[in-house]
């Protein structure tokens, strides 16, 4: 029986121990409805945990959920979906071969007689869109759609149903500033028809932004909860999060005395011809909209994209274009910002995860002593947390993951590491820990390019910005031309260029 008066959802000393590890404490939460409510904490500090248990995916040790005031602790997932709790991932929900339509109703189709009925199906899904103000057509393919509109169409699907609480699990995933921002404009208007919202990030500006109240976890523990993060500052919410002062690391610009990357008029799909450079113990920025060519010729000269012409020069030897294993083995490393997709093998564990594709062996035989040593190293250098060296990264939060992945490229000692959303799903001291780093390793002489949606981040880190418009190299900045305003003039020029 539900109570007319209760919050809309509460949890009573819930907590989760996987063996000797305790991933929360007995925790006491409340969600109110109507609220876009916003969990924030370190990687590993329970908000996986924490909504995962909301959501009916996992179990937990002990304590209660109660859903308007009726306890659903041991209601099984599919049950809190028909009473209208969803989680969605950071990774768009959606089957990218099928029409947004059948995404839509899947797996509920209208049927006439045996068949499905696609007339009254793209009906439906026209209303649902066109009700959440949402305008792509029902027929396109939802592989097709952006990012931005990807995570549209997963939301829109869990409100089929008349969803009475929708937990994002950082929605904002490599999308562009301007993209966050029209999403978060959409989250808004949803809101303000009464839909409530949890809202999980690292960014402390993005739960500033679009967050009324704020749940803060650390180590597992609750230590701030309904707190309203638009009348606290971000240093502030900062040291809640992470349980001290963060001191935010900002880079000594320097002025490479010698060119390591040199790249000279290259042609990939739709993008060039360009040319550019990256000094030793440079770091280069690179900035543009989604299709702009900065991804694109940032993959293309790691080898994961064809390329058509051109070369790409490293230390004066020209490298085989196209070849990924040839650009490893040149000492060229790419950070990707999908790190599921292309970035980790779910089952393999920690310690493999960080030499896989670069094994070590000794009289032929893998070298399990070295794995071991690779593991000890970077798990002391990159403070990730785990259960211990064989537990499988899919279990891990994408902080940790993240830090894994950037380990295994580490591990290669290379001397140009290409670095696509470095800090995705970083906590606020995490990503000072990073930065460091890999200013540490411009000493030695490593060139480093950046793609980093966080302007803040770009400008504390680089030392020029390379601007791409429309596949082309457009402009630079350099030194004190480095700012937050002029790199949003740069893409608001861009946007400008794609609407005209």
């Amino acid at each position: 029986m539900t109570d007319p008066g209760a919050p809309l959802l509460e949890t009573r000393g819930l907590s989760k121990v996987y063996g000797r590890f305790t991933a929360l404490h007995p925790t006491d939460i409340t969600v109110e409805e109507g609220s876009i409510h916003g969990f924030l904490g370190k990687n590993g500090a329970g908000k996986s945990t924490l909504v995962k248990l909301i959501a009916g995916s996992e179990r937990p040790t002990a304590g209660q959920i109660l859903f308007r005031g009726e306890d659903i602790t041991h209601l099984p997932l599919v049950r809190r979906r028909e009473l209208g709790i969803h989680l969605l991932s950071q990774h768009a929900e959606v089957v990218a071969d099928l029409s947004v339509a059948e995404n839509l109703l899947l797996p509920d189709y209208p049927r006439r007689g045996p068949f499905v009925d696609r007339r009254a199906m793209n009906a439906r899904a026209r209303e649902l869109l066109d009700r959440y103000d949402v305008p792509f057509p029902v027929d396109q393919p939802a592989g097709s759609l952006s990012a931005p509109d990807q995570r549209r169409l997963g939301i829109v699907r869990t409100l089929v149903g008349e969803s009475a609480l929708v937990m994002l699990d950082e929605p904002t995933t490599a999308l562009s500033q301007e993209e966050r921002s029209s999403l978060f404009d959409w989250v808004r208007s949803l809101n303000a028809g009464g839909q409530t919202f949890v809202f999980i990030s690292h960014f402390n500006n993005e739960i500033q932004a679009i967050c009324n109240r704020a749940t803060v976890l650390r180590d597992g523990h609750v230590v701030a909860d309904g707190a309203d993060p638009r009348t606290m500052g971000s240093a502030e919410i900062s040291e809640l999060v992470v349980g001290t002062a963060v001191d935010e690391f900002v880079r000594r610009p320097r002025t490479a005395e010698q060119e390591r990357l040199v790249v000279t008029d290259l042609v990939t799909e739709g993008v060039g011809p360009l040319s550019f450079s990256v000094g030793a113990g440079e770091i280069v920025g690179f900035v543009g909209l989604p299709g702009s060519g900065a991804q694109e010729s940032a993959r293309a000269v790691a080898g994961l994209r064809p390329v058509q012409s051109g070369s790409v020069v490293l230390d004066g030897r020209e490298l085989r274009l196209g070849d990924v294993r040839g650009a490893l083995d040149s000492g060229m490393a790419y950070l990707t910002n999908d790190r599921h997709g292309e970035g980790i093998v779910g089952p393999m564990s920690v310690r493999e995860s960080l030499r896989m594709g670069n094994w070590p062996s000794r009289g032929g035989l893998l070298s399990e002593a070295e794995v071991t040593r690779t593991y000890d190293k970077y798990h002391s250098r990159m403070h990730f947390r785990v259960a211990g060296p064989d537990q499988p990264i899919e279990e891990l939060s994408g902080g940790n993951q993240q830090k894994i992945i950037l380990g295994r490229l580490l591990a290669r000692e290379p001397v140009v590491l290409i670095l696509d959303e470095p800090t995705l799903g970083v906590d606020v001291s995490t990503k000072e820990e990073v930065h460091r780093l890999i200013d540490e390793l411009t000493d030695s002489g490593l060139a480093v390019i950046l793609l980093a949606y966080d302007t803040d981040e770009m400008v504390r880190m680089v030392d020029r910005v390379v601007a791409f418009t429309d596949g082309k190299v457009t402009g630079e900045l350099v030194g004190a031309e480095i700012s937050a305003d002029a790199i949003l003039a740069r893409l608001h020029h861009q946007s400008e260029l794609a609407d005209a």
